[in-house]
């Protein structure tokens, strides 16, 4: 009876595993699937969100560490056409949320966005895990993606053709 437990556990881990992973897809298209693992040891900040309850304090890493982690273009490799970036956050009951790429990078914005792990020093409830997004900028926490389970990276279609006026920085 032991050994059917123990076959049944070691069968549904790597379901248990692949709930709580994080997929990035960047611009080019590739894939990468991040797990726990791969989060641990990114840096970390605490968020305040106002919601209607209150507002709450999340912890987790930050977003532009995650996303550098994924493959997207953060930090000094976000010039150029990916300025005109976006993502596209998908919680797993389906709700989405887009997010310009520059207003997730710490580099760019003053706000910190993360995510999030714990809420108010304790694990996030069930309908929120594994990952919440919260930003700390956001005057209502209405962008805070529940059940974070897909970053999809995205260019706008926009032209990257030189402006007729100058913009010189």
């Amino acid at each position: 009876m032991k050994a059917v437990v123990l076959a049944l556990t070691l069968a549904v881990a790597p379901i248990a595993a692949l709930a709580q992973s994080l997929t990035v897809v960047a611009l080019d298209g590739k894939t990468k699937v991040l797990t726990p693992a791969d989060l641990t040891d990114l840096p970390r900040a605490e968020v305040k969100v106002t919601l209607d309850s209150g507002a709450k304090t999340y912890e987790g890493p930050i977003l532009t560490y995650v996303l550098r982690a994924g493959g997207l273009p953060v930090g000094p490799r976000l010039h150029g056409d990916p300025l005109r970036a976006y993502v596209v956050m998908t919680g797993k009951d389906g709700f989405q949320a887009v997010y310009s790429l520059a207003e997730l990078d710490k580099d760019f914005h003053d706000d910190v966005v993360i995510l999030a792990y714990h809420v108010d020093g304790k694990p996030l409830p069930d309908k929120e895990a594994p990952w919440r997004l919260a930003s700390g900028g956001d005057k209502k926490g209405w962008r805070s993606v529940f059940g974070l389970a897909r970053i999809e990276a995205h260019l706008s279609d926009a032209s990257a053709k030189t402006p007729a006026m100058d913009h010189v920085h």
